[in-house]
């Protein structure tokens, strides 16, 4: 079995707020309601300075229609994007795919000769797994070792989880590959994707309705 990467000794959690003051809510946010704990808010935190942050997505369609994608974008402590890329890919299981999305991240920015890397996705099951809360997998054993290699080959490197809702840049990116694929150095990004990462820039907060515990 693949032994999990060394991590951050403080890594910290995503950011999530409780509270309406001076926080930017999407516009598709209802009006807080402080009596409902059922909802939380979501923003995209940057990395700190001197790293960069790898967001990565996968699409998977199961209507027999074969389409599958991965996206993902690489950020600095400012928001600003370096590379961002978005591909069509070979249907298989979500698992398989974020994973590929992960793989294809890492190599972009082991390309970039980057020293520093924040990986974060929003499948919960692989980030518990690289990081080694967890032993659940949803990949074969040579994926993984693969990934963590890949890890491996940065002097600084990371895994954390967010919330679907503070992964929206490389959520766009995946729907965008379906019609517009390709590999972006800079900030030459298509409208939609410059949205999210406007939003994200300014701090934008998402909701989320979480299961309250029994």
């Amino acid at each position: 079995m693949a032994c999990p990467m060394h991590l951050l000794p403080a890594a910290a959690a995503p950011f999530f707020l409780q509270s309406p003051h001076g926080v930017r809510l999407s516009p598709a946010a209802r009006p807080f309601q402080p009596s409902s704990p059922r909802v939380v808010l979501v923003q995209w935190t940057p990395p700190p300075r001197g790293w960069l942050k790898l967001n990565f997505d996968a699409s998977v369609y199961n209507d027999g229609s074969g389409r599958a994608s991965i996206g993902g974008a690489i950020r600095d402590s400012a928001g600003r994007v370096v590379l961002a890329f978005a591909e069509k890919t070979e249907h298989s299981t979500v698992g398989i795919v974020e994973a590929r999305a992960l793989i294809r991240g890492l190599q972009l920015a082991r390309g970039l000769q980057l020293e520093r890397v924040v990986a974060e996705g929003d499948d919960l099951v692989l980030v518990q797994l690289l990081r080694g809360e967890e032993t659940q997998t949803r990949i074969p054993v040579a994926m993984q070792e693969e990934i963590l290699g890949l890890l491996r080959s940065f002097a600084g490197r990371d895994v954390r989880h967010v919330y679907r809702e503070g992964n929206q840049v490389a959520h766009t990116l995946c729907r965008q590959a379906y019609h517009s694929p390709g590999v972006w150095v800079g900030g030459l990004v298509s409208p939609a994707v410059f949205e999210k990462v406007d939003d994200d820039r300014r701090g934008v907060a998402h909701e989320r309705a979480v299961v309250r515990a029994a």
